[in-house]
């Protein structure tokens, strides 16, 4: 059952809302600030906001963090600076008040599709940095020299080690990832966002001309 997150400052005009919901069997949580919705975040449904603070971009930073619900804003009479300020900011749509359940519902069908896709992506975009924040630094540029070399050999003369020390450092990496090719691991880089070979070395604790006997072991 779906339910709807109400952030309304004003009592009666949230209750009034929360009663429209209900009537048509739409269950709802009423909420005075984005603040004390904040507390209780959830992972699924759909947020209607009332527009009259100007906190909307923090409530969508918030939900971009933490879940990704598609917030709805409402506002008595709708100014349209303020109803483009929320787009920009992430609002997935914009209605008057009153607000009117069937037209709320057609919104949230609409928005369903797109919302599960970047829900979707934006899981494996988590599960991916998981991965990558269990790399050392020096497998990490192993891991982006891969994104931009072919071969051991290649990333072993970019970095200015051995091929045999490439070759343990790709083996140590690919177990963290758990992985078992390097088109997987590849993924897993892309999907986290890793740096390719042109943006490893701003980080000044990468070195290059490390040998096998430095190479970080798996135990």
């Amino acid at each position: 059952m779906l339910k709807v997150f109400v952030i309304d400052s004003a009592a009666a005009r949230r209750a009034q809302v929360c009663r429209l919901l209900m009537d048509r069997q739409i269950h709802s949580e009423p909420f005075e600030t984005v603040a004390e919705f904040a507390e209780h975040m959830p992972s699924q449904g759909l947020v209607l906001y009332c527009d009259e603070r100007d906190d909307v971009a923090g409530l969508v930073e918030a939900l971009e963090q933490r879940s990704w619900l598609p917030v709805i804003a409402y506002a008595q009479q709708p100014d349209i600076r303020r109803v483009v300020r929320a787009m920009q900011a992430g609002v997935a749509s914009y209605v008057g008040f009153p607000i009117d359940p069937t037209e709320i519902m057609g919104e949230y069908a609409k928005l369903q599709g797109s919302f599960a896709a970047r829900l979707a992506q934006r899981e494996r975009t988590s599960a991916a940095r998981r991965r990558l924040d269990m790399l050392s630094n020096r497998e990490r540029q192993v891991l982006g020299c891969m994104l931009d070399y072919g071969t051991s050999k290649e990333i072993a003369r970019f970095l200015g080690i051995s091929p045999r020390t490439v070759e343990a450092h790709r083996a140590n990496l690919m177990v963290r990832l758990d992985v078992r090719t390097a088109t997987q691991a590849i993924r897993v880089a892309v999907e986290g966002g890793a740096s390719g070979a042109a943006q490893l070395f701003a980080d000044p604790s990468i070195r290059r001309g490390e040998t096998l006997a430095q190479a970080p072991v798996l135990q």
